[in-house]
C-alpha cells in the first residue's frame, strides 16, 4: 500500500494550496479511512477548510461518495490547504486506514472494542508563501 501526493494548484504566492492525495492499495476493502498533515518543520498550516495539523478529518462521506453498494472509493481525494503566515512549510500527508476484514474480525470476537489504524504518510511536500518583488 502507498500514499502520494502532488500539488494541483496552488502557488508560492499565495496562503492556499490544493493537493492531489492517491492512495493504491492491493485490497479494496478500505472500511474508513481518514487524513491530516503532519508539519515537518515551518510555518504551521490548516488543511480541509481550517483543521490544524493532526487533526484527522473524513474527506469521503457515505452520503456523497459510496456507490449503490454502500463502497467508498478512496483511492484518491483533494485536500485544501493554507499556510497561516507567510513563509516556508514542509509536510507529509498523513492517513489512517482500517479495513473491512479488521472491523469484521473485531466483531466476530464479539469485542465492542475499538480499532488502531495502519498509518501511511506520503514523502515531504514544501509549500511557500512569500512576496514578489517590483522591478
Amino acid at each position: 500500500m502507498e500514499l502520494k501526493a502532488r500539488r494541483i494548484s496552488g502557488s508560492s504566492f499565495s496562503a492556499e494550496d490544493k493537493l492531489e492525495v492517491t492512495f493504491n492499495s492491493d485490497s479494496q476493502d478500505i472500511s474508513v479511512m481518514t487524513h491530516t498533515i503532519e508539519l515537518v518543520s515551518g510555518v504551521n498550516v490548516t488543511h480541509g477548510g481550517g483543521a490544524p495539523a493532526n487533526e484527522y478529518l473524513h474527506y469521503k462521506s457515505i452520503e456523497r461518495d459510496a456507490n449503490a453498494d454502500g463502497i467508498i472509493d478512496y483511492s484518491d481525494i483533494e485536500m485544501s490547504l493554507v499556510q497561516v503566515e507567510k513563509g516556508t512549510s514542509v509536510i507529509k500527508v498523513v492517513c489512517g486506514v482500517i479495513t473491512q476484514a479488521e472491523v469484521d474480525a473485531l466483531d466476530n470476537d464479539g469485542f465492542a472494542g475499538t480499532l488502531e489504524p495502519t498509518i501511511y504518510k506520503t514523502g515531504e511536500i514544501t509549500l511557500q508563501w512569500s512576496d514578489d518583488n517590483f522591478v
